[in-house]
């Protein structure tokens, strides 16, 4: 058996601005921090924690779907017994831009717990179809805030579902093919496969540079 991806040691920051430079949101709209440790459900402890930047924006369904991921709910993960590399988690909408652009500035702004690195932003489709034009003109502001934004679109059939009956994407499952249609039971859909095996590269690459730049220190 091939030897699980190890990446739970803390390194610092990559993409963050100066936090004399960021202005954070009002206390009043400060996330919450978790204290305890993110659980482990899995064989190994989770790669990284998907927050949602607000109610619904579908953190829970995500962690689900993704078997390296545990969910932090609307919490910082303070604990460094578990991993801090957060992934947020919004609604492709006017409120779920705005709560991300909150986080990341928050996070920006050195008000996040010590040790928490964002990985970037997920935002999934609030409804079928089109995107507003104006939604899609504050997504171009929000993404100035971070490195990387992966799209997952609308799943009808997740109304039908139970949470737990969703299959799950590890990484060394095939490649779902793009245009063929399996039910969510059996298969992650192919652009959260994509999200997933991305989102594990940046972090394997990551890993990788802070390892070198490790060994080339004196």
């Amino acid at each position: 058996m091939s030897t699980p991806l190890q990446l739970h040691r803390n390194y610092p920051p990559q993409g963050r601005l100066d936090p004399g430079t960021v202005v954070g949101p009002a206390p009043d709209r400060m996330a919450p921090v978790r204290h305890a440790p993110l659980p482990i459900t899995g064989a190994h402890p989770p790669l990284f924690a998907v927050l949602g930047a607000h109610g619904g924006a579908g953190a829970s369904t995500l962690a689900q779907w993704w078997a390296p991921a545990a969910d932090t709910g609307l919490a910082w993960p303070a604990s460094p017994r578990t991993t801090q590399r957060v992934l947020i988690a919004a609604r492709l909408c006017m409120t779920g831009l705005t709560a991300a652009a909150e986080r990341l500035r928050e996070w920006h702004g050195g008000y996040a717990p010590d040790g928490i690195t964002v990985i970037g932003l997920t935002l999934t489709a609030a409804r079928p179809g089109s995107v507003p034009s104006a939604v899609r003109r504050y997504r171009s502001v929000v993404a100035e805030l971070v490195d990387d934004i992966y799209d997952i679109g609308w799943h009808d059939e997740l109304v039908a579902l139970e949470r737990s009956e969703l299959a799950r994407y590890n990484p060394r499952d095939p490649t779902p093919q793009r245009h063929r249609r399996s039910r969510l039971t059996e298969s992650v859909p192919h652009d959260v496969y994509q999200a997933g095996a991305n989102i594990l590269s940046r972090l394997a690459a990551s890993h990788t540079s802070a390892q070198q730049e490790s060994e080339d220190q004196p």
